[in-house]
């Protein structure tokens, strides 16, 4: 599956920077690996009624305040995406999921949002495997997204 990804960045003429290592399931398991740029978490939250669908990119040691993202939305309450819903709408499990893995959603019904912090950075992300984690600068990201043809904002989050 990551081949897809790497297809992608290369077609785009994307740099990147692509680390292998041992497979982790959490930011607190990245803490020993030495990679350049910003650790981040991907999060996939959803509202009550379950009609929209959000993914939340911040900092890995930043608590994500799902208030704000009401704010950002004027949306209802918000609860983070179950395993069988992340599957469906996804295809990964926990500990894979980031903004690559919008490859695999179809239904192009994910809204991305990125803290603003991380607007000019380096960040680094899985390519669908925990086993795997790609470096890239947060412009290249959002032309990986614009190729999907997903939207993003940015916000304080």
């Amino acid at each position: 599956m990551k081949n897809k990804v790497f297809e992608i960045l290369d077609s785009l003429k994307i740099g990147y920077q692509n680390y292998e290592h041992e497979p982790v399931f959490t930011c607190a398991d990245c803490k020993w690996v030495d990679i350049p740029g910003q650790r981040v978490k991907s999060l996939l939250i959803r509202n009550k009624k379950w009609t929209n669908f959000y993914m939340i990119v911040l900092e890995d040691d930043k608590k994500l305040e799902t208030n704000k993202i009401r704010e950002i939305f004027d949306d209802s309450k918000m609860s983070f995406f179950e395993e069988e819903l992340m599957m469906q709408k996804v295809w990964l499990k926990p500990g894979s999921v980031s903004p690559f893995a919008l490859i695999n959603n179809t239904d192009k019904d994910i809204k991305v949002v990125f803290d603003k912090t991380l607007k000019w950075i380096q960040i680094w992300f899985h390519p669908l495997q925990n086993d795997n984690t790609v470096v890239l600068q947060m412009d290249d990201v959002e032309k990986f997204l614009e190729h999907l043809g997903f939207e993003y904002t940015y916000g304080e989050l």
